[in-house]
């Protein structure tokens, strides 16, 4: 299980590497920050999803919002 975190990590920093530079080539320093940070958060996610740890949902706030209001459209 390990191993396979490693590789991930390994590969997808490789990739992130790779896109970065291609980034700060073409001066595109504002992309290349948010390419950085959504990989970060995909490095992480990804090594909690290999290690099968439970992750919060982020449909829950969506669903307590719009169920109340599908259920009012129902009783009309």
């Amino acid at each position: 299980m390990l191993l396979k975190v490693i590789i991930f990590f390994a590969a997808t920093l490789s990739w992130t590497v790779y896109r970065v530079r291609n980034f700060l080539r073409n001066k595109q320093l504002k992309e290349a920050f948010l390419y950085c940070c959504l990989m970060g958060l995909c490095i992480v996610l990804g090594s909690l999803l290999i290690f099968h740890i439970q992750i919060l949902r982020t449909t829950i706030p969506l669903r307590s919002i719009f169920e109340p209001m599908g259920k009012i459209i129902l009783m009309q």
